[in-house]
């Protein structure tokens, strides 16, 4: 009879545990559907260049093509259109800035080092 209930509580102890784990998983799942559809909306695109801010945009609400001239030293190029933006063009000698591409989701970002220029897609 001793080892029934042992078998019992082991038992439960492993179905609580187990109910714990789901429910956790539950709602990682949740907060990351969550996070994922937060990602389409809203999205902000921000230009500095010697450590300060050129612009920040929503990319969202542009109807039109935006371009951003910074001449100061090395010139470059920015356009954003709804939903990106991207390096068009740089005076830079190996444009890795301009090979980036695209930047159309929250995180990526887009460096040229010789103009001090970041744009980068922000994480709302």
């Amino acid at each position: 009879m001793d080892n029934m209930q042992r078998v019992k509580k082991g038992d439960l102890l492993i179905f609580l545990i187990g109910l714990i784990i789901m429910i956790s998983l539950i709602g990682f799942y949740l907060k990351g559907e969550t996070a994922q559809g937060e990602e389409l909306d809203g999205l902000t695109a921000v230009i500095t260049r010697d450590g300060n801010e050129v612009a920040q945009l929503d990319l969202d609400t542009l109807e039109e093509p935006r371009y951003f001239e910074l001449s100061d030293g090395i010139h470059v190029t920015i356009v954003a259109e709804n939903g990106s933006i991207k390096f068009l063009q740089a005076d830079c000698p190996d444009k890795i800035c301009v090979k980036t591409g695209t930047l159309t989701k929250p995180g990526e970002q887009a460096i040229c080092l010789p103009s001090r220029t970041i744009v980068r897609i922000l994480d709302n």
